[in-house]
């Protein structure tokens, strides 16, 4: 479980609340989570997003919190609150007499929200630096019998702000043996969403930079955009679902020719975090892209990512993936699979 200091249980009500408050606004925190179980523990929210709440107090720097661990919180800060429902709303977390709820203080009056229906809250005034979170892996493996020797690397970078998500990723991958060449896969994806308001369905820009030796591609820049929604937005998981057109550059191996293609997207991304011991983190994204032009032959990926945090912060994981490019001369090399373990970080 994640570690956290809390204070002996206390009753709480208005004048308390308002007492915890004023005390707490005197060290500079004056936030406050009110934990099931009676206990309380005063700081400063900085965030919540993926069943954890980003909680920073003087002693122990910023710790995560479990979401369903939580009754109430209390801030005079502005935040935004997004629900399952994917409705987003404005205030402060102010007191309130119900157990399991949260008290948004909007201008529009008051709003009681069952914990369990709020996903993420995102402080309106904090830095640029509390939205942004990144992980890296690392993995290396050595075969001596067959002198196959395989390297991962894989980066990514997430900003969520008010109306806008962020995302930027590398997942790149070499393999060399004595009796075979040394191949190279790597794949860098950009992608950017807005946020409407009152709207399920959000616009999207993407990039993408691809090399896989395997399949005889040199080089692959795309570029285009669409839109995307979740299906399932929920503390435990996440389903979202994009489509949309791109223009792909490819660049073949022996080849001279630039092939220029127009294609439609289809998305699919999985998310599932558990956070009880032991921490688990599964995501599955699938990319399916139909050519509009030239040969019209389908491609597509498949992504799968098991996580488990040894201890804090540090990851062990293991990912596999399958490209296939119906393009491709034969059926040998139309496509390309392989799976990995590694160590990551997060921060």
């Amino acid at each position: 479980m994640t570690p956290r200091l809390i204070a002996p249980a206390v009753p709480h009500g208005g004048l308390f609340i308002v007492a915890l408050v004023l005390s707490g606004a005197a060290q500079g925190q004056s936030d406050v989570a009110l934990f099931r179980n009676g206990d309380r523990l005063t700081g400063e929210i900085k965030a919540l997003d993926r069943g954890r709440v980003s909680f920073d107090t003087p002693t122990t720097g910023v710790i995560n919190l479990e979401w369903d661990d939580i009754d109430q919180l209390f801030s005079a800060t502005t935040f935004e609150v997004t629900l399952e429902s994917g409705e987003r709303i404005y205030g402060t977390l102010a007191d309130t007499t119900g157990d399991g709820e949260v008290r948004v203080q909007t201008e529009s009056g008051p709003r009681d929200l069952p914990t369990e229906t709020i996903v993420r809250m995102t402080p309106i005034e904090s830095t640029l630096i509390d939205r942004i979170e990144m992980r890296v892996d690392v993995g290396h493996s050595l075969a001596k019998a067959s002198d196959l020797e395989q390297g991962s690397f894989g980066y990514d970078f997430r900003y969520r702000g008010e109306t806008r998500l962020i995302n930027f990723g590398i997942d790149a991958s070499t393999s060399s043996s004595e009796s075979d060449p040394s191949s190279t896969r790597m794949l860098a994806n950009f992608n950017y969403q807005r946020y409407l308001e009152k709207s399920e369905w959000n616009p999207i820009g993407i990039g993408q930079l691809e090399r896989n030796d395997e399949l005889g591609i040199d080089r692959r820049t795309s570029f285009g955009g669409g839109m995307a929604r979740y299906l399932r937005d929920t503390n435990q998981s996440r389903f979202a679902f994009a489509g949309g057109l791109i223009r792909s550059l490819e660049d073949d191996a022996g080849s001279v020719e630039t092939i220029d293609d127009t294609e439609a997207l289809l998305a699919l991304n999985l998310e599932w975090f558990r956070y009880d011991e032991p921490e688990l983190d599964v995501s599955m994204a699938f990319l399916a892209y139909r050519r509009l032009s030239g040969s019209e032959e389908p491609r597509g990926n498949v992504d799968l990512n098991f996580r488990w945090e040894i201890f804090k912060d540090f990851f062990w994981g293991v990912s596999v993936y399958y490209t296939y490019d119906g393009q491709a001369e034969d059926e040998e090399t139309a496509s390309d699979y392989g799976s990995f373990t590694s160590l990551g970080w997060k921060f």
